[in-house]
């Protein structure tokens, strides 16, 4: 059982909810199984979480932090501009590898009314921004420029749908052409096309 002190019940059960994600799945997640392992009352968790929705709108903002943070940390430590967007990348397939449930709840479909949860929006839209950043810097280019934002969507993509690939299972190399599935580069391609 998880030790609770008085004042940190919702960083409590954020955490203990993340290891019962990790462990169980979504479906198993359950607030009356947290307030079990805490040690606290039944009806407690729902002075923070009026429902199991909240509760993983809270856990998937909370993903985005991490991510964000994350990111710019591994860029933080690059050398150049070019190798701080390939170090995003990867920093991104691996956070995805590392938290495979929390990443599948991040983008997946189980969360309910997120578009009514400008937290989640605003923290989802920071790992963009991250990204965005980068590439504002590569291209000198002002922030309102349209260009800059579709080169960043299409950065994304690219990276989410490598992401993607990799979870399921699909990493192998090109059967004609023996090129393999990298990541750092299909980003390095991506970023020699620039303008």
């Amino acid at each position: 059982m998880a030790s609770y002190h008085h004042g940190n019940l919702r960083e409590t059960l954020l955490a203990e909810a993340r290891k019962q994600l990790e462990k169980e799945g979504i479906d198993k997640l359950s607030l009356r199984a947290l307030a079990r392992t805490v040690g606290v009352s039944q009806t407690a968790p729902y002075r923070h979480f009026p429902d199991k929705n909240a509760l993983m709108i809270a856990m998937a903002t909370s993903g985005f932090e991490e991510l964000r943070q994350y990111l710019v940390a591994r860029s933080g430590a690059s050398p150049d501009l070019d190798s701080a967007l390939v170090e995003v990348g990867l920093a991104y397939v691996d956070f995805a590898k590392n938290n495979t449930a929390l990443y599948k709840l991040m983008f997946g479909p189980a969360l309910a009314n997120k578009e009514s949860c400008p937290e989640l929006y605003e923290s989802a839209e920071s790992c963009i921004k991250a990204l965005q950043a980068l590439i504002q810097l590569k291209l000198s280019a002002p922030e309102s420029d349209e260009t800059l934002w579709y080169i960043t969507i299409n950065a994304a993509a690219l990276i989410k749908g490598h992401t993607s690939m990799i979870l399921e299972g699909i990493d192998n190399c090109h059967p004609d052409t023996g090129a393999d599935f990298d990541l750092s580069k299909a980003l390095k391609v991506f970023l020699s096309m620039l303008p």
